[in-house]
C-alpha cells in the first residue's frame, strides 16, 4: 500500500513537502558547512604558514564554562592535517583573558578548521560566555629563522 493511501491529499502534500524540505538542508549542510574533500587536499598544497594569535576576555562567572568548551576542540583541531601546532593558554597576566595561539600549514589549512563542526559549536556558544569581543589576528609567515 502507498503510503498516502493512509493521509489525507493535504496530509500527504504536506508530508512530501517536509521531506523535501528536510532533504534539502541535509544537502545543503553536506555542501556549505562540512569540510570538503577537495578543500582538505588543498591543505596538503604548497607550505604557506599562517598563524592565528587570538586574546579572549571572558566574563568572570563563565570562566570555566569557557575552558570548558575551549578544550573539546584543542585535540580536534591539533589532528587536522594542516594544523602545525594549536594552543590555549590562560593569561596569567590578565583576569578572566585567554590567548589562543596557531600554526596552520597555509591559508587552505585555516579555512578548512573554519569549516569543522567543532569549530561552528565555539563561534555559537562563545558569544554568550565573552564580556567583549574577541581580538582575533592572522598573520602570513614570511620566513622563519629558529634561534
Amino acid at each position: 500500500m502507498r503510503a498516502d493511501f493512509f493521509l489525507s491529499g493535504n496530509r500527504a502534500a504536506l508530508l512530501k513537502r517536509g521531506l523535501t524540505i528536510i532533504l534539502s538542508f541535509l544537502v545543503f549542510t553536506s555542501i556549505f558547512l562540512l569540510p570538503s574533500p577537495s578543500l582538505a587536499e588543498d591543505v596538503k598544497g604548497a607550505d604557506d604558514p599562517i598563524v592565528v594569535a587570538g586574546n579572549i576576555k571572558v566574563k568572570p562567572d563563565k570562566k570555566e564554562a569557557f575552558i570548558a568548551l575551549s578544550q573539546t576542540f584543542i585535540e580536534p583541531s591539533r589532528s587536522e592535517p594542516g594544523c602545525i601546532s594549536y594552543s590555549f593558554y590562560e593569561d596569567e597576566t590578565e583576569d578572566n583573558s585567554f590567548l589562543f595561539f596557531e600554526v596552520w600549514r597555509n591559508r587552505a589549512a585555516l579555512d578548512y578548521h573554519f569549516q569543522t563542526p567543532y569549530f561552528h559549536e565555539f563561534v555559537e556558544k562563545s558569544p554568550d560566555l565573552l564580556a567583549k569581543p574577541a581580538e582575533i589576528k592572522i598573520y602570513k609567515i614570511a620566513e622563519t629563522q629558529t634561534l
